[in-house]
């Protein structure tokens, strides 16, 4: 009898104690549960779970999932077909994300709202707090998608259209300029100059002293330094206006028919093809290109350089940071995202959760590094130095190669993510810490001191104001080729304001219109 007393006194002390540690036990393992579901996308492949990072995700987070494959010429409307009959799987990794579409999809109970706390997924919930975009698209205060991010500037907001100059051209005629030079609009054209007199790459005739990406179908971006928004409508002392309209576009006009003029624009550059600027300026032939220049895209052109001029090292390239008439840096707001991901209304808590402990897992810094080189310690590592040592060759990382998962598994983190994160990487061996440190990030950081910044108008985004799309497709979508008339013409003022004056009482009443429905 003394001994079963005993028993049931100890069994009354440790049951407590197991009790309390069950929920401590769960509380360690969130992901205890298996869970098993599928992935509506456009990006898989039959060895998919063979992918190194597709494994550990798997092992780490216990769960399975099956790929409902959808083509790329047909993913609009499958995925229309599945929303309209209420089929989407639960989760929804590539949703090409129309706003009037997704609200009328939300309001039909199409997808599930996200959590409105994130901060259990801390990189997702940083992404939220770093891009405007996420705003547009609360119904009611909540996120039904998360717009996939495009990562090619993680410095701010600002486009990366910028000014490249071969450096090396600079030193020759004695200029000592920084990687990244600051200049005022006449020092700029007055350094143009110099370069046609001393042609200091021997270039000849087919020397140009300032191109553009696609030569005359990118002057009108070339105005922006003194009309941000050329063409289309800005808000001014609380209403909106036709920008067209202000005395600043014509003598954005006057300007580069000048340098047109005078040969410091290339010959007949007003027919180039795309990117018929940037193939003279990657020929060797160009002083100054103003294009598209991201992280990768000036790596990629520092590496093009130095193939076909000899000599040309990464040093020799820079930025100039140039100031608009008005003696600040004009600038606009990056395009944040393409595509997005979502969960259908039928999604289980517990899925979202995991699939969103997931995306915030894929974000760190250590599986950037997996997606970027591989598996650790396998396919790279760090050597004494720090430095990033790949253990496999460009022939490895080919479609028939042994190592090609490393180029595939990126298409993972794509559902989630758009790629670029591994450009940033310290010590990337892809990347010249020079292009991405000293080109890319300072030019933007140097930007940040003097902006005048032009973000994105989502209300003209978002309109359904069917006179707007009208006037954007008549007339603002026109706005290239008349800047480019206006240059070649010998009377660039009358080509110009006929053209105003023919949409001014249109573009008058629309912006009237655009007032009342935003800003009153």
């Amino acid at each position: 009898m003394k001994r079963f007393l005993s028993l049931v006194l100890s069994l009354a002390m440790i049951l407590p104690i197991m009790l309390a540690a069950t929920p401590a036990l769960a509380e360690e393992n969130p992901y205890a549960e298996h869970l098993t579901f599928k992935v509506f996308t456009i990006d898989g492949s039959d060895d998919m779970f063979n992918w190194p990072l597709v494994k550990q995700a798997m092992e780490k987070f216990n769960f399975d999932f099956e790929i409902q494959l959808v083509a790329w010429d047909s993913w609009d409307e499958s995925t229309r077909t599945l929303a309209y009959t209420q089929s989407l799987p639960e989760v929804i990794a590539w949703y090409n994300l129309n706003k009037d579409e997704y609200i009328e999809w939300v309001e039909e109970g199409v997808f599930k709202a996200l959590p409105d706390d994130m901060s259990a997924y801390p990189n997702l919930e940083k992404l939220i707090n770093s891009y405007t975009c996420f705003d547009q698209f609360r119904v009611d205060g909540k996120l039904y998608t998360f717009p996939k991010i495009k990562n090619s500037n993680p410095v701010n907001l600002y486009t990366t259209y910028m000014f490249a100059y071969r450096r090396d051209w600079a030193k020759a005629m004695g200029y000592d300029w920084a990687p990244v030079q600051t200049l005022t609009y006449d020092e700029f054209v007055a350094y143009l100059r110099d370069v046609k007199e001393k042609d200091p790459g021997h270039m000849g005739d087919k020397l140009v002293p300032l191109d553009l990406d696609n030569g005359g179908k990118h002057w009108a971006m070339l105005a922006q330094l003194w009309n941000q928004r050329i063409g289309s409508f800005d808000i001014v002392d609380g209403q909106y206006c036709w920008s067209a309209e202000d005395p600043s576009s014509l003598e954005a006009i006057k300007q580069i028919k000048t340098l047109y003029d005078d040969g410091l624009l290339a010959m007949d550059s007003y027919n180039d093809s795309n990117n018929a600027g940037r193939e003279r300026f990657l020929a060797g032939r160009s002083a100054v290109l103003y294009g598209n220049l991201g992280a990768t895209i000036l790596q990629t052109t520092a590496r093009t350089l130095a193939t076909n001029v000899e000599g040309f090292t990464d040093e020799d390239l820079g930025i100039i940071c140039l100031e608009a008439p008005d003696g600040t840096f004009h600038v606009s707001q990056i395009d944040e995202w393409w595509a997005a991901f979502a969960f259908s209304a039928n999604c289980r808590d517990e899925v979202m959760d995991r699939w969103l402990a997931v995306g915030n897992w894929l974000l760190e810094q250590e599986q950037i590094e997996t997606y970027a080189y591989g598996v650790k310690g396998e396919d790279w590592d760090y050597d004494a130095d720090g430095n990033v040592v790949l253990n496999y060759t460009d022939a490895d990382i080919a479609a028939t190669g042994s190592k090609y998962y490393i180029v595939q598994e990126r298409a993972f983190q794509k559902y989630f993510v758009l790629e670029g994160l591994d450009v940033y990487l310290p010590g990337n061996p892809s990347y010249s810490s020079y292009i991405i440190n000293d080109l890319f990030t300072t030019n933007m950081k140097t930007w940040e001191s003097n902006a005048t910044f032009a973000p994105t108008d989502y209300n003209l985004t978002n309109t359904k104001n069917e006179a707007y799309y009208s006037f954007r497709s008549a007339v603002i979508n026109n706005i290239r080729d008349i800047i480019i008339q206006a240059v070649i013409s010998d009377d660039p003022e009358t080509v110009w304001n006929d053209f105003v004056n023919e949409h001014r009482e249109e573009g008058d009443k629309l912006a009237a219109e655009l007032t009342e429905e935003f800003l009153k």
